[in-house]
């Protein structure tokens, strides 16, 4: 399919200021935006939009539905027939709300059930019925779905997408499009399908050509590949036994996990690509995709979601922006709502972090939450008032902004953030965005951390829904397995394993690897040029332990710089100091107990002679060691760091300049110092003279040497950080 766009301005994703930004034509654009609430086409939702526009908020999200949402009818009605006209209501409905208004078409790609009744082979099949259709369910987490593996389902939408594009780029708003939008999976997060509703895939035919592909291009044409079939869910639930796969006996598994992350890839980048084609390259694509920040750790819902194919999407030309949610375990106030995505990695690869946020503010009603009741998720009430919603936001705005984000306010249910305080505070917080835009965005950050796309699927299959009525498990999953790190005081960037040879790792000063389970030989070789310059490298769970044939304990040790043992004996996660004498126990203030309290097994036990014991198991054995290098220090714990003064104090002795010690959290960059207050009003240290202002009051904040006091009311604020004035 061939057409011209009524308009010619190109939209891209390009580096700026040290980080990533839109640009239109060569024009850089403030990442704000916002979604109204998708079902909602009434008067009320107009209003909340125009409240938007008179904020100052320029980017609107419009979306486009293959199926039929409440009252609405099906975008997709059957092969070759279309109903643009929900898009269409939307678009003329934002377009007219100011003459600047970007538009950017956020598409629901799911299955019509008139598709599975004419594709019952290409559907995706479970684990608990895998010869069975699956049976409709008339909401989002409806699994009779089409199969991501399916080339047909694949190429039929490929069909749709160009006659919505057609439609688009030759219609009225063609001169507002920033880009296209692709959403699908479970929630339209690209989780794979059925995975929300507790199933376990993919089991189909479409799924089982593509394993024995993807078997034939990681291995060769191989006899037995031919009779190669899906492990069962026992297979992908087995493990050492415990929280680890044994590749000696689980690569069945192994491969499947990082096959099914390979499928959601193919087909997000298959459809990416089909745009790219369609707009001759001038509109931006990107979805929802690859929260290796959420739900991975020791226990990985992450693999069976199929999010691991990260680097996939950072390598390929035809996907510009990547998003996650704020976090939905640490949102709440006076935490550090952290991305689910590793930012500067993406950033590096020239994507955008294009994130949703969706806060539930006061004016929530409770009822708009509880359908999650069931999910486990811990922060999806509503906010207490007006004050508390206009802190978190701020908070939301300030770590978007620092770390060179792009977001969308998601208004989910309708009124969300209407009401006088939030649209003030939104009209301000555009003012702010428009003028960073000629700030220096660069990190400053001396503390990194380091997250694998591939460990996930080393460790046994685990549902989410297996979790759920089990806090010492969630525990261990990113993110409620690293919101201590983020109230050292420090900021924090995070990085894939895979980027550990840029020369960008050497201005870090303390290296976290969060799920280092297995390692390739240019990663290991790439970690040994950083055991150096007096770094100190903390280690957590079973770094490098995972080979490519077996568990290797000498492969662990040498990489973490210490000897470790494999023990299969399970114990509980109760790691405790016998004396709190050593400096990293200096800043405790309580009793300390690291780890949930959860069973863990297999354990790498730390028996090296040269290694300094800091905590034990509740059998006596090590847990917790350090070990001082000539040039280097190496800190290993079988668990995630929880403990932020422990943390705090590493990274003390490791030379980090600490902004804060109140346990308040911290974002920084070369311009920029935000500041969400946990308990009280602190201080704030700042590394050299600078003039600090408060760029919500504009008032100039008065130093004492480097130290900022903050003599206002507690929440979040805001700095501008110029050079002293001479």
């Amino acid at each position: 399919m061939t057409f011209t766009s009524r308009s010619s301005h190109v939209v891209s994703v390009r580096p700026h200021r040290g980080r990533t930004a839109m640009f239109v034509n060569d024009q850089p654009l403030a990442g704000m935006a916002w979604l109204g609430a998708i079902f909602d086409l009434d008067n009320s939702e107009a209003r909340h939009a125009r409240e938007m526009a008179d904020a100052g908020v320029s980017i609107f999200l419009a979306p486009w539905h293959f199926h039929q949402r409440q009252g609405m009818g099906p975008g997709w009605k059957g092969p070759g027939q279309y109903d643009f006209a929900v898009f269409d209501l939307w678009a003329d409905r934002l377009a007219s709300l100011r003459p600047d208004i970007w538009l950017l078409p956020r598409l629901s790609l799911d299955t019509p059930c008139w598709w599975a009744d004419q594709h019952p082979d290409e559907l995706t099949r479970y684990a608990d019925a895998p010869d069975q259709i699956p049976v409709f369910r008339s909401h989002h987490r409806n699994p009779l779905q089409a199969s991501m593996a399916s080339t047909v389902w694949i190429d039929d939408v490929r069909e749709v997408l160009g006659a919505f594009i057609k439609h688009v780029e030759g219609g009225p708003w063609a001169g507002r499009i920033l880009g296209y939008m692709l959403d699908s999976g479970g929630t339209e997060e690209w989780v794979y399908w059925g995975v929300q509703a507790g199933l376990i895939p993919d089991y189909g035919s479409a799924a089982l050509r593509y394993y024995r592909a993807w078997l034939r291009r990681k291995y060769g044409d191989e006899s037995w590949i031919g009779a190669a079939t899906i492990p069962t869910e026992p297979q992908r639930r087995r493990g050492t036994p415990g929280m680890l796969r044994d590749p000696a006996q689980d690569r069945a598994a192994i491969d499947y996990e990082m096959c099914l992350s390979d499928i959601v890839a193919d087909n997000l980048l298959a459809w990416c690509t089909t745009v790219k084609e369609l707009t001759q390259r001038t509109r931006l694509t990107g979805a929802f995709s690859s929260y290796l920040l959420w739900h991975t750790g020791l226990v990985n819902p992450a693999c069976t979601n199929g999010h691991l194919g990260l680097r996939r999407l950072l390598e390929h030309p035809d996907i510009d922006f990547i998003t996650g949610i704020t976090s939905y375990d640490n949102r709440g106030p006076g935490q550090c709502g952290s991305f689910m995505l590793p930012v500067e990695s993406v950033q590096h690869a020239g994507k955008l972090v294009f994130n949703e946020v969706d806060v539930r503010t006061h004016r929530t009603a409770s009822h708009s939450s509880g359908r999650y009741a069931s999910t486990g998720l811990i922060h999806l009430g509503p906010l207490k008032d007006a004050a508390e919603s206009v802190d978190v936001l701020r908070r939301e705005f300030a770590h978007h902004l620092i770390h060179g984000a792009a977001w969308w306010y998601f208004d989910m249910a309708g009124g969300w953030y209407s009401g006088p305080e939030i649209t003030a505070e939104f009209q301000k917080q555009r003012q702010i965005a428009q003028e960073a835009l000629a700030w220096d965005m660069t990190s400053v950050a001396q503390v990194a951390g380091f997250v694998s796309g591939a460990a996930p699927a080393r460790h046994p299959l685990v549902r989410m829904h297996d979790l759920i009525n089990h806090p010492s498990l969630l525990a261990l999953q990113a993110d409620r397995a690293t919101e201590a790190l983020y109230h050292a005081g420090v900021p924090i960037d995070w990085w894939m394993v895979d980027d550990l040879a840029l020369p960008e790792m050497t201005r870090y000063k303390v290296l976290y690897f969060y799920n280092a389970t297995c390692m390739t030989q240019a990663q290991v070789q790439a970690l040994e040029s950083l055991k150096c310059d007096d770094r100190v490298l903390i280690f957590v769970g079973y770094p490098g332990l995972s080979g490519d044939s077996a568990l290797a304990p000498d492969a662990a040790s040498n990489l973490v710089g210490m000897r470790l043992e494999l023990d299969l004996h399970r114990q509980p996660a109760r790691l405790k100091p016998r004396t709190y004498d050593h400096p990293l126990f200096g800043e405790v203030v309580s009793e300390l107990a690291l780890g949930s309290g959860a069973p863990i097994s297999p354990r790498l036990l730390p028996r090296d002679p040269q290694a300094t014991i800091l905590a034990h198991w509740p059998d006596g054995e090590p847990a917790v060691a350090i070990r001082k290098h000539d040039r280097w220090t190496s800190i290993f714990l079988p668990v995630p760091l929880d403990n932020t003064e422990m943390f705090r104090a590493i990274c003390r002795c490791a030379g980090c300049h600490i902004y804060n010690s109140n346990d308040d959290v911290v974002f920084a960059n070369r311009s920029l110092l935000a500041v969400h207050f946990n308990r009280s009003i602190g201080t704030v240290e700042l590394p050299r003279a600078m003039r600090v202002t408060d760029l919500f009051t504009g008032q100039t904040m008065p130093l004492r040497q480097h130290t900022l006091a903050i003599d206002a009311p507690g929440g979040t604020h805001l700095f501008r950080l110029d050079p002293p004035s001479t």
